[in-house]
């Protein structure tokens, strides 16, 4: 195994306790790895909590600590990998290409290798040159249908990954125990952040939360077995034309309910959600926390559920929030009459929700 020793000098010696950062030249597909670092000897390499060694591909870059003891007079000594979710955690951390985030991975989605990289099968190692950020091109773009003339835009055929194993052990009834790439709209930092532009609900009066939004309803639609590309046909329908079965479906918490008279954080009792239920979802709109890493605006709990945590890729980039190319919908409740959204400077504001200039901006979940 190939690697670049970092502060590894000619008298370097291993002490139990000490941790190196290591970049690996050549990937690994052994179950039992080892290690010779700084030629001190060649030692195992082992994962943390007795976890197999997961496969692992050129350019990684491992947390290692170096462990020397002695139990009933027999001697071990080991490199472990830091944290059980090692290979996760690398790719989720952004590659950047010459000041660029995200590499162009069209050529992977094309020839079907993408699902077998995101699985680690057929020879590839787990998540193998997938990172998050990376993006590619759809055979066609995505656009919301019932769009008003006034607004009408043409939607991305660009998507981007958000996050690898992101919704791990998310929801209820259902199980994402797979791996998946949480995907959303845009190519990287660059193109447009959409699949066109539509209101969330036809006056501003919000009563059934996200759920009863014509939003979720009518533009992203139900979840769907079938594809279709015709005039008139859901997110959910365009989604599933793309990507057939590797579109997965998920359970979401989501709102269905708002009471006018709560207080919010607008500071008035103008209205909050106070209730919400699981649904099967396709395409959903992101949360404020899963954008900004916290609540800004949302009125309450019942906005977020199970949408509580960070996508990785929002952690890096301020530019993959926004661009300056778009204002987009997130499925937080404001008040009565507002939802929150993610203005046209990657700012948290909120918008009357029959407001048509607001773009349609979902992650949805791909696995292999």
């Amino acid at each position: 195994m190939g690697i670049i020793r970092l502060h590894a000098n000619s008298d370097f010696t291993l002490v139990s306790g000490r941790e190196v950062l290591v970049y690996f030249t050549t990937g690994n597909n052994v179950a039992a790895p080892t290690l010779n670092f700084a030629g001190t000897g060649t030692i195992p390499l082992a994962a943390m909590e007795g976890k197999s060694v997961h496969p692992f591909a050129a350019g990684t870059w491992l947390h290692l600590k170096y462990v020397d003891v002695t139990i009933s007079d027999t001697r071990h000594q080991k490199w472990l990998i830091m944290g059980s979710n090692y290979a996760q955690q690398d790719h989720n951390v952004p590659r950047w290409i010459n000041g660029v985030l995200g590499k162009d991975i069209t050529s992977y989605y094309n020839d079907g290798t993408l699902w077998k990289r995101l699985n680690g099968t057929d020879g590839f190692a787990l998540f193998e040159d997938i990172y998050a950020g990376d993006y590619f091109k759809m055979s066609r773009a995505i656009t919301s249908p019932k769009q008003s003339s006034q607004y009408a835009v043409t939607g991305s055929q660009w998507v981007t990954n958000a996050g690898i194993n992101s919704l791990k052990c998310c929801g209820y009834e259902i199980s994402i125990d797979y791996n998946h790439l949480v995907m959303i709209p845009g190519k990287g930092e660059e193109g447009s952040f959409h699949f066109g532009r539509n209101r969330m609900y036809s006056a501003n009066t919000i009563t059934g939360g996200y759920k009863a939004s014509e939003m979720n309803t009518d533009i992203i639609g139900a979840v769907v077995s079938f594809g279709s590309i015709a005039a008139g046909a859901t997110v959910n329908q365009q989604l599933y034309a793309e990507f057939g079965s590797h579109l997965k479906t998920t359970r979401e918490l989501i709102s269905n309910t708002v009471t006018a008279s709560l207080y919010n954080r607008l500071g008035s009792a103008t209205g909050a959600s106070s209730n919400w239920n699981w649904e099967y979802m396709q395409a959903v709109f992101m949360s404020e926390v899963e954008v900004f890493g916290a609540t800004i605006w949302r009125s309450s709990g019942y906005d977020t559920g199970t949408a509580c945590m960070r996508l990785p890729l929002f952690m890096y980039s301020r530019k993959a929030i926004n661009n300056q190319s778009s204002y987009y919908w997130l499925k937080d409740v404001a008040s009565v009459a507002n939802f929150c959204i993610v203005n046209l400077y990657g700012g948290a504001l909120y918008s009357y929700a029959n407001s048509a200039d607001n773009y349609v901006r979902p992650r949805f979940v791909p696995g292999a």
